[in-house]
């Protein structure tokens, strides 16, 4: 073949291979790599106490919500309910709820019976300037936070007692005059127990009666008490028992209710202060105190938790020339305690619970807490002149700092037993029966210690 023909056949044969290539389909594109599986969302459940506290920490709530998106499923659980519904779940280990609200008096039981998840590693990994663990009230600490050298809570509320009354009753020049006449001594604000009692009896009066000069259409009590079947009437007697040197559990782990002071205690306040209370005491709890207050119907409080400021200040307004006051309980002791944020063991997101205690109880948050109603545990933000400025939700803090100052060593053996839910319920049922006249306070004693008995099988170990 001559070489010019070779060539044209080359060309030809290109030609063809080029025309199939052109006719071939087009190759299929690399099918793209599928973005990944969005990320689940986390919701961390919080059991907590209903209230208006909680209303006020909700929205500080949606504040973390919105910073770490992660969801807060807040669980509200009335106050007589909260115990056995947080026990029964953690029992049960459900995981129904991550974040665990502890009321002081549980912590050691449930630490113990390894209910609840030590915090220290998570502490430990954490920057300090968020815990400011040092800021928090003494007298809080051991009660709250720790049991047996590991913490197991961070406090983010205190209900601490003092006592409130309405100043402008103990002020008043021709109140004042008629008490001294009558005790012996100047009208003011109780030191001890006695006092208060001379108190509320001095300012019980029938309808006819003048009170600051005005004749009063209906009957005035001297004090309000929560003296019903709830969990807040040996918190009441707490302050005379432990004011008088008293306690629930001896040091040697034997019970003290039925101890001669224990005996004195409860006697007092069904034979002193019950008698001057409103008819209505013996199924009262804090709601009703403050509903008597505001109603114009009692003169002071006895030992009464200080984070219901902002509801009781509201006399001021409903009762023409009321002033309210708060101050330290007589003789400077009170139920001492706080609702701490702890995480159930059986929680299935702890790490993101733990960022959720971090932040509810940090010294930002509890600030934006105090000022929207809440009562802090933090001492920076109750002696802060611009927080206590704000006194329709503050003008209990300089009593509270002195309380924690007055009581930052001591520590009940209440806190230091590993049953004191259970003996809590029991005082509960004791004392509103003696206040009820259902039984002697003798009788009601010897009860209550039989039944502390019974729970701690003997003696009471001491876990100091």
């Amino acid at each position: 073949m001559s070489p010019n023909l070779r060539c044209a056949w080359l060309v030809v044969v290109v030609l063809l291979m080029l025309g199939l290539a052109a006719c071939a389909p087009a190759p299929t594109p690399a099918a793209p790599t599928p973005p990944p599986p969005p990320e689940e969302k986390v919701t961390v459940n919080w059991a907590v106490i209903a209230g208006f506290y909680t209303d006020w920490a909700e929205e500080v709530t949606r504040e973390f919500e919105e910073e770490t998106g992660i969801d807060v499923n807040i669980v509200n659980i009335d106050f007589a309910q909260l115990y056995e519904k947080e026990v029964l779940e953690m029992v049960g280990k459900t995981g129904a709820y991550d974040v665990i609200t502890i009321e002081s008096g549980w912590k050691g039981e449930w630490a113990s019976a390894g209910y609840l998840l030590p915090l220290d590693d998570y502490i430990a990994a954490s920057d300090p300037a968020e815990i400011q663990f040092e800021d928090i009230a003494p007298a809080l600490i051991e009660i709250a936070n720790t049991w047996e050298g590991k913490v197991y809570g961070l406090p983010y509320y205190t209900y601490t007692q003092g006592m409130f009354y309405r100043c402008d009753l103990f002020e008043d020049e021709g109140e004042k005059a008629a008490f001294e006449a009558e005790y012996g001594y100047p009208l003011a604000v109780p030191t001890t127990w006695e006092q208060h009692a001379d108190i509320a009896e001095f300012f019980t009066r029938k309808a006819g009666d003048t009170l600051k000069g005005e004749v009063l259409d209906h009957d005035f009590y001297g004090v309000g008490l929560m003296a019903g079947r709830f969990p807040h009437i040996q918190d009441e007697i707490a302050g005379i028992l432990w004011g008088w040197g008293g306690d629930f559990i001896n040091d040697d782990g034997t019970p003290g209710v039925d101890d001669e002071i224990g005996i004195k205690a409860t006697k007092f306040y069904v034979e002193e202060l019950l008698p001057h209370a409103p008819p209505g005491a013996l199924t009262s709890a804090y709601d009703e105190v403050v509903a008597q207050m505001r109603q114009g119907l009692i003169a002071m409080t006895a030992s009464f938790y200080l984070d219901q400021w902002p509801n009781i200040v509201n006399t001021e307004k409903e009762i023409p020339g009321a002033r309210m006051c708060a101050a330290a309980a007589p003789g400077g002791h009170g139920y001492i305690g706080a609702f701490s944020l702890g995480i159930a063991a059986d929680s299935k997101h702890p790490d993101e619970a733990w960022e959720f205690v971090k932040f509810l109880s940090s010294p930002e948050a509890q600030r934006k807490f105090a000022l929207g109603g809440g009562t802090t545990c933090r001492m920076s933000i109750l002696t802060d002149p611009e927080v206590v400025a704000h006194r329709d939700v503050a003008g209990h803090y300089p009593a509270l700092a002195e309380v924690f100052d007055y009581n930052k060593d001591f520590m009940s053996n209440f806190f230091l037993v590993n049953v004191g839910g259970k003996i809590y319920d029991e005082e509960t049922v004791w004392y509103s029966a003696a206040a009820a006249g259902e039984y002697t306070p003798e009788e009601a004693m010897a009860n209550l210690a039989e039944a502390i008995e019974r729970i701690c099988g003997g003696p009471c170990k001491i876990y100091r």
